[in-house]
């Protein structure tokens, strides 16, 4: 079918154009392709048909002295399996190099001389015939000058199975007389040094982030080299290396905010949002996950697991509780990408109270977790002095972390009464403690096992690339800040400029995804330096919604700040829909609440009286209640859910029973 389509777009470009591209079958007659040049070539079906049984053919084309040739199969190849073949060879022979031997479904590809020729050799036997092939061949010119370096990329996928990622290069000059040297180096600027026998287009490397390389083009003499590349899936701009502790005034803020369910060793069941962005460790993230054990934990890096050994964070999984190493460690239950206030083996079931806050207005707010008097496991509620009380604070706008700790104490008889505090790196490999690395730090077993206390102790974390202006939240030039924040039920937006000149409008951006962006609004610019304000009143409810300004100057040119993330006006209790519906005896529903309530869950017939109700206390995040109905007859009835906390009908439903 393809080559029939090809065959009509050959045929076409001959009617209406005035000089199309010579077409060649495949036969015993050679080619001098003129250069620059391009043909088509087929095998002896053409365009259209398929070629003949008991063929036997050899054809050499042939460029002019200096140039070399480049032939292009595309995708559709087809040649009965097993029985007819096609060669290939590097010369004006069937005696030169061969290149490749081709049938069945696998095509050639794409290959180049190393000189002026290439011979085709194609044998059929007497049964099957297939449509044969389509290709583009191409004389190319000799190169001359410096050729371009191009950029170095890596071809693996996300995750490499085998440790190893393979790199190549976009971009970079072409012609005949290319040749290809791979080097390698500690950093993205060298110094640079030569991998023997590396001379290939792409290369195959061991997986590493310290490890960066280049590819150098070469035309004879001349030389272009391209980007270094690490041999690395990601790359890691403010890695947690840079962040370095220092003396922070212990100071507690009240103990308000949304209070978290009594569960031991699990990440809590819902995500929870700082309301504004935060940097740690080189990516930006608007929210994370709150550990029983005193951690605080982001999402994973790709390729890189963080909860336990091989899973990755998600609301409600659970961490386990072991501290048999020290951290740094990938293979424990200390979690990675986390702040650790410290890891230690608390229990929440037992008592105390753990609740998450944000403080203060944009963009100098603050995200508080508290943990307030939480038992120790094992040693239980008959040790009230080692109770941990703490606090992990998260600053907005200058990324700083903080740890207050009010008290901690230690149940030698558990886990071997160790604890773990300061920041662990998305890998595992990097641990960034309180002071030194083994004050605060585990000891591996036979011990001894360091089993320290601390009260009325605090310390913050600051890095140099993390503060306003890093990588994580980059402003272009002439902006000076922007932030953003819910106010009674508006998403207020405000952007500061450093400088205005020849700006001709403000433009204003809404995203559901952080990708897609839509214009929602304008504002015309005061051109000097100015404090602006911008207020959506048509945000998305129940989602994130992202936001971004760009600045668009009178000759066309646009600068866009970054991403800003503010959360939707949620409702503080979700009711999903009945299932199944219609039923017989049982129905379900699921509930997702941010708060410990109570619902009063009434089914009521179409008179409005009520037939049946129960009472249900769901945990805070997703859960699930069943209801009876067996005992109800035949006939549809409304299912109301009312929040017993302020009376509100929060979900009304239609139920059909049958019998």
């Amino acid at each position: 079918m393809f080559k029939i389509l090809r065959f009509f777009f050959v045929f076409f470009s001959f009617v209406f154009v005035s000089k199309a591209q010579p077409t060649y079958l495949m036969s015993n007659v050679n080619v001098a392709l003129p250069c620059p040049g391009t043909g088509l070539f087929y095998d002896s079906g053409g365009s259209a048909g398929n070629y003949n049984n008991n063929e036997n053919f050899t054809k050499t084309f042939t460029a002019p002295a200096g140039s070399c040739l480049q032939i292009s199969f595309n995708s559709a190849y087809a040649t009965e399996s097993g029985f007819d073949f096609l060669k290939i060879f590097d010369g004006p022979t069937g005696a030169s190099p061969l290149i490749g031997t081709y049938n069945g479904v696998t095509g050639p590809g794409i290959i180049t001389s190393s000189g002026t020729s290439l011979t085709f050799s194609f044998t059929s036997d007497g049964s099957v015939v297939q449509a044969g092939w389509d290709a583009t061949i191409t004389c190319m010119a000799a190169c001359s000058g410096t050729p371009a370096g191009g950029n170095a990329t890596n071809l693996s996928p996300v995750c490499p199975p085998a440790g190893s990622v393979g790199l190549s290069v976009t971009g970079a000059g072409t012609g005949c007389g290319i040749t290809y040297q791979w080097q390698s180096g500690p950093t993205a600027g060298g110094p640079f040094t030569t991998i023997v026998g590396a001379t290939l287009s792409t290369i195959s490397v061991p997986t590493s982030s310290t490890t960066f390389y280049r590819r150098l083009t070469n035309c004879g003499a001349n030389t272009g080299s391209s980007t270094a590349v690490s041999a690395s899936t990601f790359t890691i701009s403010c890695p947690l290396s840079t962040y370095a502790p220092s003396f922070q005034a212990y100071s507690f803020n009240a103990f308000v905010g949304t209070v978290f369910p009594s569960t031991d060793d699990v990440l809590f069941n819902s995500i929870v949002s700082f309301g504004f962005p935060f940097c740690f460790g080189g990516a930006q993230y608007w929210g994370g996950y709150v550990a029983s054990n005193g951690a605080f934990v982001f999402d994973a890096v790709p390729c890189f697991p963080n909860i336990q050994t091989n899973q990755y964070a998600t609301a409600g999984m659970n961490t386990g509780w072991q501290i048999t190493q020290p951290a740094p460690n990938p293979t424990t239950s200390i979690p990675r990408n986390a702040i650790l206030a410290p890891w230690q083996d608390i229990d929440p079931s037992l008592g105390g109270i753990m609740r998450y806050t944000t403080l203060g207005v944009a963009p100098t707010r603050s995200f508080v977790v508290n943990f307030e008097n939480i038992p120790m496991f094992s040693c239980g509620t008959a040790s009230p002095g080692i109770y941990y009380t703490g606090q992990i604070k998260l600053m907005e706008t200058t990324n700083v972390i903080e740890i207050h700790v009010a008290n901690k104490g230690v149940c030698p008889g558990w886990n071997n009464g160790q604890a773990v505090m300061g920041l662990h790196s998305h890998d595992g490999l990097t641990y960034i403690p309180v002071t030194t690395p083994t004050a605060f730090n585990a000891v591996a077993s036979p011990g001894p096992y360091n089993q320290w206390n601390l009260s009325s102790g605090a310390r913050k974390f600051t890095s140099p690339c993390a503060g306003a202006g890093g990588p994580c939240v980059t402003l272009p030039i002439n902006f000076k800040a922007f932030y953003g924040q819910q106010i009674d039920a508006v998403n207020k937006l405000n952007w500061e400029t450093a400088r205005e000149e020849d700006v001709k409008e403000f433009v204003v951006e809404r995203s559901l995804d952080a990708v897609n962006f839509t214009e929602i609004g304008k504002t015309t610019p005061k051109n000097l330096p100015t404090l602006y304000e911008f207020q959506d009143v048509n945000f998305k409810a129940n989602i994130v919604n992202y936001y971004r300004i760009t600045a668009i100057d009178n000759d066309g040119s646009k600068r866009s700040t970054f991403v800003y993330p503010i959360e939707g006006n949620y409702e503080k209790l979700v009711v999903g829909d009945i299932y199944p519906n219609p039923i017989k005896d049982n129905f379900s529903m699921s509930l997702n609440s941010k708060v410990l309530t109570t619902v009063i869950v009434s089914i009521k017939d179409l008179y409005g009286r009520n037939v049946k109700s129960l009472i249900h206390s769901p945990d805070f995040g997703i859960t699930k209640f069943s209801m009876n109905c067996s005992d109800l007859s035949a006939g549809i009835y409304v299912v109301e859910v009312t929040d017993s906390n302020n009376g509100k009908v929060v979900s009304q439903q239609k139920l059909i029973v049958v019998n």
